[in-house]
Formats: C-alpha cells, structure tokens, sequence
C-alpha cells in the first residue's frame, strides 16, 4: 500500500513511538506526576494518528480537514498537559491554580472552534503558543530558583522551537529518493527534544523507581 506523504507519515509515527514508549517509561517511576505520563501519551496518540492521517487520509480534502482538527485538538490536550506538569513540578501541588484556568479557558475556546469548524493555523499558534510562554515562564523561573535538572527541560523546549520553525520555514530535500518536507523535518527534530525531557523527568529528584510490592501479609504471618 503507497502512503500518499511518505516522510510525514513515517517520521509521524516514528514520533508517535517514541512518545508512547517514554509514558511507559515513567510508569515504573511512582512519584512522577502522571501529568507527565499523560502528556506523552497525548503526543503519541496525536504522532499515531498524524502518521495515519499523512499516509492514508490527506488525499481525501473533506476528511482530511476533519482528521487534521482532530491531529490538532489532541496536540492541544497534550499541551494542557504539559502546562500542568510544568506547573507541579516547579511550583509543587496545588500551586498554579491561574495559570490552569488561563489554559482550560483557551483550551475551551480552541476546542470549540474545532467542533465548530472554524480552526486555523493562526487560533492554533495563538491559543497554543500561550500555553507555550506559560510553560517556559515556568520553567525559567526554575532555572533562577536553581531547580536540578532545568537545563534539560529548557534544552528540549528550545529543540522544540526549533521543530516549529523548521515546520514554518519551507525547506525540504530529497535524500535515497525520499523528499523529505517541513512536516518531516518538524516530526525528527521533535524527537530528541521529547527523549531530552523524559531524561529531565526521570533525573528530578521527586522521581524514583516505584518500589517493589510488599509481600503477601498472610504469606509473611506463615513464614
């Protein structure tokens, strides 16, 4: 079977993998907040589908327009995500609280906006790019507070700014009869950014390996 868009579809479920691998990571890691387990399984349900909607759907103009609103709200849930991660793990439980309210409320709005067919590039860049400042405001804040491991997670974030921009630039190239487009170039440059932060994750020190579980009590009494 020929994919209709080669690249983005495999470099799309390249990254969906990668994504969906490092949430199975953090599982074995009990005190992570499961904001972050989330936020990767978000990204790679949105990196799965992307690959399927890149091989298979874009050729069709009215469902493609369909599924890439769908590609896109569910890359705005991971970012909702990501927002709550960041903000637990900078300013502890309960702490933040505005910053989730600014997000859920431009989350309802582009959420609507989807449903109501009215999404665009410039709604997603505005309402995303939002929860984008927030959370690199946050984690500024951490590399002045001296938090550990924020170089790593400001390294992945500025990966990530560079994956936009390659995907808004319009290089493209050809390389063993593949071209390989911005959405491709935007898909591999991703993914060392999301390997940099599960790093970061499982480096903090509120992450440690779940231990083991405790014996069978009545197992314990007989011996």
């Amino acid at each position: 079977m020929t994919l209709v868009e080669p690249a983005s579809s495999l470099t799309d479920f390249a990254l969906g993998i990668l994504a969906v691998t490092a949430a199975l990571r953090l599982i074995s890691r009990h005190t992570a907040d499961h904001h972050w387990r989330w936020f990767f399984i978000w990204i790679g349900v949105a990196g799965l589908w992307g690959g399927f909607h890149h091989g298979f759907i874009v050729g069709h103009a009215t469902v493609a327009a369909i599924s890439w609103s769908a590609v896109s709200l569910l890359v705005a849930i991971a970012i909702s995500y990501l927002l709550a991660a960041s903000v637990t793990s900078v300013l502890g439980n309960g702490r933040g609280r505005p910053l989730l309210i600014i997000r859920a409320v431009s989350l309802a709005v582009f959420s609507i906006l989807v449903v109501s067919g009215n999404s665009s590039v410039l709604t997603l860049m505005l309402t995303e790019g939002l929860a984008m400042a927030l959370v690199v405001g946050l984690w500024l804040y951490a590399w002045r507070e001296s938090q550990p491991e924020v170089g790593l997670v400001l390294g992945a974030i500025l990966i990530s700014t560079l994956a936009a921009l390659l995907k808004a630039s319009h290089l493209q190239f050809t390389m063993v009869g593949v071209e390989f487009d911005p959405n491709s170039l935007y898909h591999l440059v991703q993914m060392p950014g999301l390997f940099l932060l599960l790093i970061a994750i499982q480096r903090r020190p509120d992450t440690t390996i779940a231990p083991p579980e405790p014996a069978n009590p009545r197992m314990a009494v007989s011996a």
